[in-house]
């Protein structure tokens, strides 16, 4: 009996090193001889959203292998920039890597769920935060929307205090709309965006509000302080 339970332990720790050494190898080989990025850090976050959509429509289902080689080739993507782009849907779980060539995704039942209830339910339209001149600029996507407020208005756009909006991301983090992953987000795109206007690095700033307009894109009935500072028509 103990001979048995030895070599059932024996066993499950040779499938597990194994599962191991194959995510190890199929990371070298999607990394082998990589190619210099050709997006700007600014694209990225841009760029992420649309990814995430397209393998979830592909997908069609949570759990199935989609190739997305074709998407990024259309958009001359190479994979050092296909690499940084999911990078942060990657990280948080809404998607995962599958097979062992490149391009390969599938899409968790997470991502599946943000797809399904957030993603759709958004359009298309709606806000995009940016820095223009070190200062925060919500524009409307919606060519009939408009706005009013803030300093030097113009149509279409409002512009936002830096510690307002961190503000009312920590305060919505923690109301109980928000789900744990969106919480544990919103508090720490804070906390960077925090960082990143005390450091008056631009670069950084404008990375961490890509990552907000990802949150806020995904998130439907939460962050509702954060919305009540964009523009009327979002």
């Amino acid at each position: 009996m103990a001979f048995g339970f030895e070599h059932i332990v024996l066993v499950g720790l040779i499938c597990w090193l194994t599962y191991r050494a194959f995510l190890w190898t199929r990371g070298y080989v999607h990394r082998w001889r990589m190619p210099q990025p050709s997006l700007a850090q600014g694209q990225l976050e841009m760029c992420q959203g649309q990814a995430f959509r397209e393998i979830c429509r592909r997908a069609q289902h949570p759990g199935g292998h989609v190739a997305m080689a074709d998407y990024f080739a259309e958009r001359e993507w190479n994979r050092a920039d296909a690499l940084r782009i999911l990078a942060e849907p990657l990280k948080h779980k809404l998607i995962k890597v599958k097979g062992l060539r490149f391009g390969g995704y599938g899409v968790t039942r997470k991502g599946w769920s943000e797809y399904e209830s957030k993603f759709i339910w958004t359009g298309g339209d709606g806000v995009n935060i940016s820095a223009q001149n070190g200062i925060l600029v919500a524009n409307v996507n919606s060519p009939h929307a408009t706005a009013h407020g803030g300093h030097g208005n113009r149509a279409g756009a409002l512009e936002i205090p830096h510690q307002r909006l961190i503000d009312a991301l920590r305060a919505d983090a923690d109301a109980d709309t928000a789900t744990p992953d969106e919480a544990v987000r919103a508090r720490e795109y804070a906390d960077d965006l925090a960082s990143a206007v005390d450091a008056q690095d631009a670069d950084r700033t404008t990375r961490v509000l890509g990552r907000i307009n990802t949150l806020l894109a995904s998130a439907s009935a939460a962050f509702t302080l954060t919305r009540e500072l964009l523009p009327p028509g979002s």
